[in-house]
């Protein structure tokens, strides 16, 4: 690797790490992890939209027919029953975990998504709606199932409490230990995405990763999120309708986003800290 002349305190200093996408090649610090995310969104982000849209117009049809199934049969309870409110109990009982589901899908898309985009926006590689949705798909319940995990994981034991009937006020000195664990797993859905794991081994890939830098992951993570709710209420501000339809989409994938950035660079520090940067599955083939 060449080598150039610095002045600053003299010497010879390696070149730059390169740059073929939204970030350099190597280890990266928070702001760049940011940076990068908001780079990507600004390269991909009509691809990654359309890419959604078309997931969640299939959710949404499946939805649809599940509704209209559920519809039919409290009809016809209604004609077999006596009272007039047995089929309107039936269907609303329906609809609401048929809403849930088609949300949730929503979220674990997004995060499938987010994954799929990882190595091309690393590469700097060109992607289409298409063949994300195509590389996603097949690993979206893998990530909801991660995502869903960790969110048991993080909110189980204070939800046990409250289930026992503790007051609210007993549950919360467990608010720490909710924290720790969402931020220990917040690597979750990516690891179930990127390298097609199981959502326990997701889980405990996370934990791996996020272990010696939880400080450093709840740095990026809380950021990010205050950053895409920011955005998206000065989108539904400024734009009127159009930004109440786009700002479900930041919310859902600029999180998603910079953690997957940050997965990349705790791979980097963990598994390679002293090799060669292109021995990383991440940017194997980098020119």
């Amino acid at each position: 690797m060449a080598q150039h002349w610095t002045h600053q305190g003299g010497g010879w200093l390696p070149p730059p790490a390169p740059r073929p996408g939204v970030v350099p090649l190597r280890p990266l610090g928070p702001g760049e992890i940011l940076g990068g995310a908001l780079t990507a969104l600004r390269r991909y982000g009509g691809r990654l939209l359309g890419a959604l849209l078309l997931g969640q117009l299939g959710a949404l049809l499946g939805t649809l027919l599940l509704i209209a199934a559920v519809a039919g049969a409290a009809a016809a309870t209604a004609l077999a029953s006596p009272t007039r409110t047995a089929g309107s109990r039936a269907f609303v009982h329906a609809l609401v975990p048929a809403t849930a589901l088609f949300l949730l899908v929503g979220w674990a898309l997004a995060g499938a998504l987010a994954a799929a985009l990882l190595r091309p926006a690393v590469l700097g590689r060109r992607v289409t709606a298409l063949g994300l949705l195509r590389a996603a798909l097949p690993r979206t319940p893998a990530v909801l199932g991660a995502h869903l995990l960790g969110l048991l994981a993080a909110a189980g034991p204070a939800g046990a409490a409250l289930a026992a009937g503790l007051p609210p006020l007993a549950a919360l000195p467990l608010a720490p230990v909710a924290l720790w664990l969402g931020v220990l797993f917040a690597l979750a859905p990516t690891a179930a995405g990127y390298e097609g794991l199981g959502p326990v081994a997701a889980l405990r890939r996370s934990a791996g990763l996020v272990r010696g830098a939880w400080w450093r992951t709840l740095g990026v993570t809380v950021p990010a999120g205050a950053l895409a709710v920011g955005a998206a209420y000065a989108l539904q501000q400024w734009f009127g309708i159009l930004g109440a339809l786009l700002a479900p989409a930041l919310l859902l994938t600029f999180p998603q986003l910079s953690a997957g950035l940050l997965y990349a660079d705790r791979r980097l520090r963990r598994e390679h800290p002293a090799g060669p940067l292109s021995s990383d599955p991440l940017i194997t083939g980098c020119p």
